[in-house]
């Protein structure tokens, strides 16, 4: 069984890296099936994304991607949810849980494959809105919007197990209009941090288990190495497609264990 996770966690990695997902959108579900409790599988797999997050946003940092001033502004408030969810995370009930996953899985989906129409003219001289160009594409960060949405963000990545790409990828490209190959780029560098604070909440609440943790982040480091070297050069409109699908068969088979379980 070992094996086999570590099989399934380094191709995971390939793909995800490629999207700026952390992973635990199925990391999570896989060591669900292997018998860990939501908690346990919630807490390795936020480590195994954080050696993920680390060897994506190394790469894509060097081809001048990672937009630094998001990571700078909004990732401190990420923290603040990710570490209040990963410790008190064992208060919301497994089943609820589950079903939460699902609603957040299709909900992403539905994102991708269908995204709403950004609004193209940049706010002016106002307090709270900061102006970024990079690698010729002008956008703009709006505090009043991401700050609530970040400390979400990280409160459901870090429940969930999961990197909070999910949510960060659209807030940047839908609300920022950040282009996708520099939303995926910051999303990466952006859960290095998240799932950090999850991390620590679910190891003092006792949910680590250290051995397995290292042994798949091995797998997470050689596969995000290779995924984040082809995203470079990637269709993301095809992969948008590809992980919507599986976000979709993810979250079913999800509430059918929520159902079934419990």
């Amino acid at each position: 069984m070992t094996s086999l996770l570590f099989i399934l966690f380094f191709l995971i990695a390939i793909l995800f890296s490629m999207l700026g997902f952390g992973g635990g959108i199925l990391y999570t579900p896989i060591l669900l099936q292997s018998g860990l409790s939501y908690y346990e599988a919630s807490a390795t797999a936020l480590i195994v994304i954080i050696t993920l997050s680390i060897t994506a946003t190394i790469v894509y940092h060097f081809n001048s991607l990672v937009d630094w001033k998001i990571v700078f502004f909004l990732e401190p408030f990420s923290l603040l949810g990710a570490y209040f969810g990963g410790y008190n995370s064992k208060l919301i009930p497994e089943k609820f849980l589950l079903i939460l996953f699902s609603f957040v899985m299709i909900l992403s989906a539905f994102f991708m494959l269908f995204p709403f129409a950004s609004n193209k003219n940049t706010p002016k001289g106002f307090i709270g809105i900061i102006k970024r160009k990079k690698l010729d594409y002008d956008y703009h960060i709006n505090l009043w919007l991401g700050i609530p949405l970040s400390i979400i963000a990280g409160f459901l990545s870090s429940i969930l197990g999961v990197g909070g790409g999910f949510a960060k990828i659209p807030l940047m490209t839908l609300i920022f209009r950040v282009p996708t190959k520099i939303a995926v780029a910051t999303s990466s560098a952006m859960m290095i941090l998240t799932a950090s604070a999850g991390a620590i909440g679910h190891l003092k609440a006792g949910h680590v288990n250290p051995k397995l943790s290292f042994f798949l982040s091995i797998a997470a480091f050689l596969g995000s190495f290779i995924g984040s070297k082809i995203s470079i050069k990637a269709d993301k409109k095809f992969l948008d497609i590809i992980i919507s699908i599986i976000f979709i068969a993810t979250s079913i088979w999800m509430i059918f264990k929520a159902i079934f379980r419990y």
